[in-house]
């Protein structure tokens, strides 16, 4: 029965720990997000895609 009067209390504390833990490793994943974003992926090549298609004529285009 204790624990039904201090509900509020335990949910507000659990709530707190949970947005604490959630800030602590967010620093810790922005800091490996720059890290990454440091270093260079130069593999020499690049992809190229080229799309052909057919004109469409006038008169099908408003039909």
């Amino acid at each position: 029965m204790n624990v039904l009067k201090h509900m509020e209390t335990l949910f507000l504390v659990a709530a707190l720990a949970v947005v604490g833990t959630t800030y602590a490793s967010a620093e810790s994943y922005k800091a490996q997000v720059r890290a990454d974003s440091l270093v260079s992926s130069d593999s020499g090549k690049m992809a190229v895609v080229k799309v052909t298609a057919k004109r469409i004529a006038p008169a099908t285009k408003f039909a």
